[in-house]
């Protein structure tokens, strides 16, 4: 049997046609934004790339993919009791084995590139003395409000649907992403770009670009890290660092990018070996 990756709205067609999920040896549910799901319309994914990880290791796993792209975590945790809740509640006869989830770096991108100048995480540089790094670009404050206003209750209300279910302890495993490269290349043609669009917005030049979006993602990465204190069962995903950085003046797919923000077919097989190094070990 070979493993098999599904959207939650597709999972009754194929019990139809004759899917036995209790004949895979993992089950595992799969949460989250564009890094879970397809980076772009028809391009791959993590969890495609992943599948065919496990078959060769002889680990068959179905995968159920509830991951949207642009999700947040504010949303996830706004919508726990829904998709989510349904499938971690209902009883199908057997259980998962982990659950996956990537969350939290479009909360931050957002709150970059969606608020007027000044009036998200970053600094409105429009007239104002250059600082010292890129870094320094962020308000503080307004990143504090950020994690421990949205993303940490956000997670709270997933993390403790899991508990109250009959899936309480299974492994979680949380996506630490890896650091872009801020460069004018949105996921379509005549799109919008993410951080680009954001650092251009808030008057901030070029030159404080890389610093500032390694300070973004050390946020991010420290956000999510976070969650685990004082919770059992929690485990990043290591992988940052894993991806080869795009030409900053790459319009389209370069290094292991596909666009700004998402990685491109060689990078998801380079994050898929990574994901099946941390999620394999700690399965039943």
């Amino acid at each position: 049997m070979s493993s098999l990756v599904l959207y939650g709205n597709e999972f009754d067609g194929h019990l139809e046609n004759g899917l036995t999920p209790q004949f895979f040896k993992y089950r595992i549910l799969a949460e989250g934004d564009s890094w879970m799901d397809r980076s772009a319309m028809f391009h791959t994914s993590l969890l495609q790339k992943l599948a065919p990880k496990m078959d060769a290791a002889g680990d068959e796993v179905l995968i159920i993919n509830l991951s949207r792209f642009g999700d947040t975590m504010r949303r996830m945790g706004d919508c726990a009791d829904g998709e989510f809740g349904l499938w971690i509640n209902t009883d199908f006869g057997w259980k998962f084995d982990a659950v996956l989830l990537s969350a939290g770096g479009n909360d931050f991108i957002d709150a970059a590139r969606d608020p007027a100048a000044g009036r998200g995480i970053l600094k409105d540089l429009a007239g104002a003395p250059l600082p010292a790094q890129g870094r320094d670009c962020l308000d503080r404050n307004a990143v504090d409000r950020l994690v421990t206003g949205y993303l940490a209750p956000g997670f709270s209300v997933l993390y403790d649907e899991v508990q109250a279910s009959r899936h309480a302890g299974v492994p979680i495993f949380l996506n630490l992403y890896d650091t872009p490269v801020a460069r004018n290349a949105p996921a379509f043609p005549g799109g919008r770009s993410w951080l680009h669009e954001a650092y251009v917005k808030n008057g901030i030049p070029p030159s404080l670009w890389p610093d500032l979006t390694h300070g973004i993602f050390e946020e991010v990465q420290a956000a999510i890290s976070g969650w685990t204190v004082g919770r059992g069962g929690l485990h990043c995903v290591p992988t940052r660092g894993t991806l080869t950085a795009a030409d900053p003046d790459a319009t389209g797919s370069s290094g292991d990018w596909l666009n700004e923000i998402h990685p491109n077919a060689s990078g998801w097989e380079k994050l898929a070996a990574a994901w099946q190094k941390a999620v394999k070990p700690l399965l039943p």
